[in-house]
């Protein structure tokens, strides 16, 4: 067998062929009691039967696995490589830029260019789980636990012959594999790292519905932040449009891992063309343009003191509404506090002096609020 093809098999195990097999119609015959060999039936055509190896690090393992993958290849009429992603991602989210533009079409990539579609691939995924943390129209800097994620995502085997960005992540453990049966499914919890490809697919779903003006971008960018396109998605985005061109063709391909969708052909699919990536670059220049979350800092009087508890997690926050002016006008604006400066606050009311505040500031909603407070002092 071509040893591209071996090399093209790593990282299937045998558990990922059991879950391919369970989602198209195969069962495991549990008479078959070898734990060195698993044999399969089809439940349509009993007499059917394949014969798998229990572990992958047996020496012939991956030899035998490509008999079994043309074998339901044949089967199922579905082409060798769409079984192979399949069996790759039962455990795994799958996100694939696929370049066809003109750039390549000597068969050559221009480094510079590879280069900034990685670059932005890892932007791309970093802000997703920035917003994932903290939902917000434009990311002033990233988050720690965002760059932790970041390093779960891999720049996985590209496809022979072709300029394709594979970037995989596992989304569900091996080990917790009766966590994930059909009918109890649905009550287990999203990883981060599923939701964080959730996001990047409703954000090229955005896109591509105001592309195909089926949603107005002053529509998209008063909501769309909140599990979706942001301003540095959308920039991250721009980074994969080759310049100098206006012959533009991204195919964007987004699979779930098996063990979420419960199918194993659960693939959405996108073409990236220039009207895109100008839509992508309008919606981050709206996002910027109003303003939404800057770093401020702020003088004024507190006008009301509070203590509330948190229902997400029964803590007490101490909150304060501070009277300031912001660009000529009167505005109040919430702030939660630490218990020091909420008393240093209740001082300051008391004997009506002003208080300066820094930190970064919200003004997405009709009331404004500050996100974090990184300075409070007394004047």
């Amino acid at each position: 067998m071509n040893s591209i093809i071996v090399k093209n098999l790593k990282g299937i195990t045998a558990a990922s062929v059991e879950k391919y097999l369970t989602f198209t119609g195969w069962e495991r015959d549990k008479a078959f009691a070898n734990p060195r060999l698993w044999v399969f039936r089809n439940k349509k055509d009993p007499e059917f039967r394949l014969a798998v190896p229990g572990n992958e690090n047996s020496k012939d393992f991956y030899y035998k696995l490509f008999d079994i993958i043309e074998t339901l290849s044949a089967y199922n009429d579905r082409p060798v490589e769409e079984i192979i992603e399949s069996l790759k991602s039962a455990y795994t989210d799958r996100i694939q830029f696929r370049i066809i533009s003109d750039c390549t079409k000597d068969g050559k990539l221009p480094l510079s260019y590879a280069t900034q579609c990685i670059e932005g691939l890892k932007d791309l995924v970093l802000y997703a789980a920035c917003a994932e943390e903290n939902a917000r129209p434009v990311c002033l800097r990233t988050y720690t636990h965002a760059r932790t994620r970041l390093d779960k995502f891999q720049f996985a085997q590209t496809a022979y012959g072709s300029f394709v960005f594979n970037i995989d992540v596992q989304v569900a453990e091996e080990d917790n594999e009766q966590d994930y049966l059909p009918e109890v499914v649905t009550g287990i919890p999203e990883s981060p790292e599923h939701r964080i490809v959730k996001r990047i697919k409703t954000a090229i779903d955005q896109i591509d519905s105001a592309a195909s003006r089926t949603a107005a971008i002053g529509d998209l960018v008063t909501t769309a932040y909140y599990d979706g396109i942001t301003a540095n998605m959308c920039d991250a985005l721009y980074k994969l449009k080759p310049e100098g061109t206006e012959n533009v063709c991204i195919e964007t391909t987004i699979r779930y891992a098996e063990v979420i969708t419960q199918s194993a052909q659960e693939v959405s699919r996108k073409t990236l063309e220039n009207i895109h990536f100008l839509v992508a670059d309008e919606i981050s220049k709206r996002y910027k343009d109003r303003n939404l979350i800057e770093d401020v800092v702020l003088t004024g009087t507190i006008k009301m003191l509070t203590k509330e508890c948190n229902p997400d997690n029964d803590e007490i926050e101490n909150t304060i509404r501070l009277v300031t002016k912001i660009d000529k006008q009167v505005r109040s604006i919430s702030v939660h506090l630490s218990v020091m400066d909420h008393i240093a606050a209740c001082n300051a009311y008391r004997d009506d002096k002003e208080v300066e505040i820094a930190g970064t500031l919200d003004k997405s909603q009709a009331r404004w609020f500050f996100t974090n407070v990184t300075g409070f002092k007394v004047l």
